[in-house]
């Protein structure tokens, strides 16, 4: 694709998704003014071995992943290695670090997480699929040293932990339990101690609240963060429709829920 124009968001919120010739950008036709209501998927659907919980994170198009709204990070035993095939690379994760092919990166040198999912459009004879995108790396976000595994149907060799979506929730898990944690209580520090940090690249954390695309709410007036329709979504405690919002594919922003948690306790 090199002609910028609109096309159908591979994002998967339904609307148009402005190209500019070389990336897709953030403007989209008709721009959805809240988070689209989400499905739940029945049971049997959802990835295995995955905690139940009194509210769990809506699934469509665009997939929350496993503990995404609300990680526990309670003790648990160690999780067994992932150990997978994709697209003829190998993909492992342990306690210690994650790799794919020839990159790796260790879990404490984790500066940055993204992850999610999306339809990709039938495009040029090529059918549509789902793709599950798992992303950590380090700063500066592009340039700096990372793993990205792009995860479809047909990307998987047999044997190893068999479907898309479960191998996807599996890095998942490993990233909470070895990276995310730390991660957030870093990010929560530095602003009790007084500082304001940019998350996800559109949302500043400061001390007296939050402020991106020109909104601004103080702790008080925040109700806490949602992941739906591709975005991670920030309510407010007078309004249901939520005014803040950053993508979720952005650097950390899936971080963003649990930090508010902390931050707000």
């Amino acid at each position: 694709m090199s002609q910028p124009g609109w096309y159908p968001d591979p994002y998967g919120t339904g609307s148009l998704r402005w190209w500019d010739g070389e990336t897709w950008t953030e403007r989209l036709n008709p721009e959805p003014d809240r988070p689209p209501r989400l499905r739940l998927p029945p049971a049997q659907d959802r990835p295995p071995e995955v905690e139940e919980h009194d509210e769990e994170p809506a699934y469509g198009t665009h997939y929350a992943a496993p503990h995404f709204q609300q990680p526990t990070w309670d003790a648990r035993p160690a999780m067994r290695p992932l150990d997978q095939n994709v697209r003829g690379l190998p993909l492992y994760a342990d306690d210690r670090f994650v790799a794919y092919g020839t990159a790796s990166l260790a879990w404490p040198h984790v500066e940055w997480v993204a992850y999610w999912a999306a339809e990709r459009p039938a495009a040029y004879g090529r059918p549509g699929c789902t793709q599950w995108i798992f992303q950590a790396g380090r700063y500066p976000f592009r340039g700096g040293p990372r793993v990205e595994v792009v995860i479809e149907q047909d990307a998987l060799t047999s044997g190893g932990d068999g479907e898309p979506e479960y191998v996807w929730g599996r890095l998942i898990q490993l990233c909470q339990e070895y990276a995310e944690q730390r991660l957030v209580g870093e990010m929560a520090r530095r602003v009790r101690a007084g500082e304001s940090i940019d998350v996800a690249q559109g949302l500043t954390v400061h001390p007296g609240g939050v402020r991106g695309n020109r909104v601004s709410l103080s702790w008080s007036s925040i109700a806490g963060a949602t992941v739906d329709g591709g975005r991670v979504w920030i309510q407010q405690t007078s309004s249901a429709a939520p005014v803040l919002y950053v993508p979720q594919q952005n650097p950390n922003a899936v971080l963003i829920p649990a930090l508010l948690t902390q931050l707000r306790l």
